[in-house]
């Protein structure tokens, strides 16, 4: 999986200058924004730059070495020894850097309480802690999107693996049934056979080619679906009457490849079992109120055998359900009627 995170060789510049520029913000805002509404400006300029280097150290301090404790897990003891000794040091060095640089130079009456007189020291700690915190947050806020970008990424790939794998599926149950009308054919040595071989290798083509792209235009699913056709009336020969109808324009339509083959397939496996009279088969494509509808109908045989709902014949339909749901989720509706005769009924939102 390529990740969201870069590697550290190559991400380090970035880094820098996403550090720097934090800093930058910050010290525009505690220095010169700040010093707007002081009586003396340079002094509060001075001091904001005086004051960040101890912040700088809290808060890596915190980000880097104490996080890592905390992500370790394995001594909460020692993570929350090392928060609050941390955060008395950091506290005391910024008073000590506030009683011997700051105050000298600023407030002269500042040196004359004792260096770690608890109030001030309490104050301090405020100070620099308050930044810390942003930092913290800051940065797990970032890791957080991150995390969210990564698993988004692993739903994608997944749900990407999960369509290759049931477009894999569909593949050899389309060959598994097509060579055996072809093999039927070969044995009684028909003059049909080469045309089934032609239209077979053009199938062949959408699959291995156009049906790896995420939509493809619908009139040539129906081109695909066509060609199909023409394999099966080869093999029923007199018996078949279908009838496609295409009632709206559908130029600017789309959908997933293979989508509606495995119900027209499914229309031939099994609806026609143990039938040797007249069969028939009628496909309806339409839009109404910005929906793609499909229909497909077919004629039952007479003796409704259990072999009509065998293993073979399920991995069709059972691939196509799942493929709505990874790809279609609720903007599709499917509904099979099994009575008189065989009828589905596909919705798609368009």
């Amino acid at each position: 999986m390529k990740s969201f995170i870069a590697s550290p060789r190559y991400d380090l510049p970035k880094r820098l200058l996403r550090h720097f520029l934090f800093w930058l913000a910050y010290y525009l805002y505690d220095g010169p924004i700040s010093s707007i509404i002081e009586q003396d400006p340079a002094a509060r300029i001075a001091i904001a730059a005086m004051a960040m280097p101890v912040k700088m150290i809290a808060a890596y301090f915190t980000l880097y070495l104490l996080r890592r404790i905390y992500n370790e897990k394995s001594d909460p003891v020692r993570f929350y020894s090392y928060l609050v000794l941390s955060i008395i040091f950091f506290g005391c060095l910024q008073r000590t850097v506030s009683y011997t640089v700051i105050y000298p130079h600023f407030y002269p009456n500042g040196t004359s309480v004792p260096l770690f007189y608890p109030p001030k020291v309490i104050i301090e700690t405020f100070g620099v802690y308050s930044v810390v915190a942003i930092v913290v947050v800051v940065h797990l806020a970032k890791q957080w999107y991150v995390s969210q970008q990564e698993k988004q990424q692993l739903r994608n790939e997944k749900l990407e693996a999960e369509l290759k794998l049931l477009k894999a599926q569909i593949h050899p149950h389309f060959l598994f049934n097509t060579l055996n009308n072809l093999y039927s054919l070969t044995v009684t040595e028909s003059k049909k056979a080469p045309e089934i071989v032609y239209k077979l290798s053009q199938l062949l083509s959408y699959m291995l080619y156009d049906s790896n792209k995420t939509t493809v235009p619908l009139q040539m699913e129906i081109d695909y679906i066509e060609n199909y056709i023409t394999l099966e009336k080869i093999r029923y020969e007199e018996r078949l009457d279908v009838s496609l109808n295409v009632f709206n324009n559908i130029d600017h339509i789309s959908i997933a490849p293979l989508l509606i083959l495995p119900f027209i397939e499914n229309s031939f496996k099994h609806g026609f079992i143990n039938e040797i009279g007249k069969v028939w088969v009628n496909i309806d494509i339409l839009t109404s109120d910005n929906q793609l509808i499909i229909k497909v109908e077919n004629s039952k045989g007479k003796i409704e055998a259990d072999a009509a709902k065998s293993a073979v014949g399920g991995i069709g339909l059972l691939n196509v359900k799942k493929r709505l749901e990874l790809i279609y989720k609720d903007r599709y509706d499917l509904h099979i009627v099994d009575e008189e005769t065989y009828l589905i009924i596909l919705k798609i939102k368009l």
